[in-house]
């Protein structure tokens, strides 16, 4: 059964990383953990990581519409 559409906007970006980040990425998936492929992983490690930036005051959130 496929998946729900996602009723959030997105957009897509692509990124250049190392060979040992795309294998933690993959052995992440592999282990379901945050998502089941690498692209998965990686925005919802990217989210979380952000959200943190947000939350710590080092983004201000009033610039990004966040609250």
């Amino acid at each position: 059964m496929p998946k729900p559409a996602n009723s959030t906007p997105t957009q897509r970006i692509t990124i250049a990383t190392t060979p040992q980040v795309v294998k933690i990425l993959t052995r992440l998936a592999e282990q379901g953990l945050n998502g089941k492929t690498i692209a998965e992983v990686a925005e919802r490690l990217l989210s979380e990581r952000l959200r943190e930036f947000v939350e710590q005051k080092k983004i201000p959130s009033e610039e990004l519409g966040v609250s």
